[in-house]
């Protein structure tokens, strides 16, 4: 049985040689990403037989890397063992097109559900093109750089050191004051950066400064895997015109000098849905986009037809429209209706933009793509409007699934929760060979009597939720 080893350091010093080793295209897996994102995401790490594997908290449920090493089917039978085993999900995370392939083509790992996010789409730049800005697509980049040199002299940029370290300190408290609007995305990747400098040496990155008048004006973090430079930070004044050009250019021709290197790809990471950054990094012309796909292999929502409709009792349960948007956009934002949803979209860190019609109808468009679940819209008739929302989610590779239903407030009180739930586990269990279980904060009554009126025992409880299982027949 596979065994993983919890994020630490040392253990990321380990995995080194299979990091270095990895052909993605793809930052995740490298590093200073590991590093930059790993709070929150439970990271651990796996070697077997001289092939490695990362895992990670997606949602609520693990996902898997792609094994990297000498015998990855030999690996991918262990963790499959492995996830029946443990009640787990069969999922992969930042699966590029390559891997896409394989796993399509792997006839154990199917069936197969897919979904990408542009968001965070990798940006993918030929290093070639970025060590000179030839030609006439990079005129902006020259401009911009010429601008810098007449405004503040030949730029003195330079490997940081660890005398540069309060200096450093004092440019992020004004690069936060420059940016005091921040969603919560951007606040954990500056508080991110700070941890990443003190630990760049101990992991192989690159980190260099533009300094101005002797303060640093910009700085940027870095790694090499294979032929790809990776730059995880890019951070700058921008009062200062022409700054962000000059700093990526002098960083590429300060990491390409070492010898060793021999650079074909500059990977600047996504640009999670800013407008702003999406534009900028556009400019810089692109030779790819590195896509990262989640896949979920043998997920029961496989089963279902892009459009499905049943009824049960004094409800219709349907797929979500597009004109769901508006009643889904507040079904999600309505704080005290999803207290004990346990969701509250102002502390979501995947909300990275405005909130509006879109946000909820396309994560869910996502969710579903994925085989991450089954989302049904409740409603009063075939055409009617939504009032609420089932929801199987939770997968095991084991054909277990939670089973959740939530009501807007003006529908509450009247049965359609009930009946939401139990067509919900009807369909689930019939149609779908799903065995379903459920679960509460202890202290919502509401949802404990709707449970309980579909024929649901609890099973057991700790000190946050009450879980129930369906009483036998």
């Amino acid at each position: 049985m596979l065994k993983f080893e919890p994020f630490s350091i040392a253990a990321l010093q380990k995995a080194m040689p299979y990091i270095k080793r990895n052909p993605s295209l793809c930052a995740d897996l490298s590093a200073g990403y590991l590093f930059m994102w790993h709070e929150g995401k439970d990271i651990q790490f796996c070697e077997w037989n001289n092939t490695f594997l990362v895992r990670q908290s997606i949602g609520e449920q693990p996902a898997f890397s792609y094994p990297i090493g000498s015998d990855p089917n030999g690996m991918l039978n262990e963790l499959t063992e492995y996830v029946h085993h443990n009640h787990l999900p069969l999922r992969f995370f930042a699966v590029d097109e390559e891997t896409l392939g394989k796993i399509r083509s792997d006839k154990p790992l199917s069936p197969a559900m897919w979904a990408y996010d542009r968001r965070w789409s990798d940006y993918i730049y030929s290093f070639e093109e970025a060590i000179s800005f030839r030609g006439k697509k990079f005129s902006g980049q020259r401009n911009h750089i010429n601008r810098f040199k007449k405004l503040y002299g030949e730029p003195d940029i330079r490997f940081l050191t660890a005398d540069d370290r309060p200096s450093i300190k004092e440019f992020l408290d004004r690069y936060t004051e420059e940016h005091p609007n921040r969603n919560k995305l951007e606040s954990l990747e500056l508080k991110q950066t700070e941890k990443l400098l003190d630990v760049c040496d101990s992991l192989g990155l690159y980190a260099a400064g533009l300094f101005i008048d002797g303060a640093p004006a910009a700085f940027s973090i870095g790694e090499v895997v294979g032929d790809m430079l990776l730059i995880h930070v890019e951070k700058a004044l921008t009062r200062f015109e022409g700054i962000y050009p000059t700093m990526y250019s002098g960083f590429i021709h300060l990491v390409s000098d070492h010898p060793e290197h021999q650079l074909k790809y500059i990977n600047r990471e996504d640009d999670s849905g800013d407008p702003g950054l999406r534009t900028s990094k556009m400019q810089y012309h692109p030779v790819a986009m590195a896509n990262k796909y989640l896949v979920h292999i043998g997920s029961p929502a496989a089963k279902m037809e892009p459009e499905y409709s049943f009824s049960y009792g004094s409800v219709v349960l349907t797929e979500i429209r597009e004109s769901d948007k508006q009643k889904y956009l507040i079904l999600n934002t309505d704080v005290e209706n999803n207290r004990y949803w346990g969701y509250d979209y102002r502390e979501d860190v995947s909300i990275t933009g405005p909130v509006d019609e879109n946000t909820f109808y396309d994560s869910v468009m996502y969710d579903m793509s994925a085989g991450d679940s089954i989302n049904f819209a409740v409603r009063l008739s075939e055409n009617g409007e939504m009032i609420g929302e089932a929801i199987l989610w939770n997968f095991t590779s084991d054909s277990f699934a939670e089973l959740g239903c939530r009501i807007l407030p003006e529908y509450r009180g009247k049965g359609y929760g009930k009946a939401a739930f139990g067509a919900a586990a009807e369909y689930a269990a019939r149609h779908l060979d799903i065995k379903i279980y459920a679960r509460c904060f202890r202290e919502n009554t509401p949802s404990y009597r709707m449970i309980v009126a579909n024929k649901f025992r609890q099973i057991c409880e700790n000190g946050k939720y009450l879980y129930f299982k369906p009483s036998p027949a």
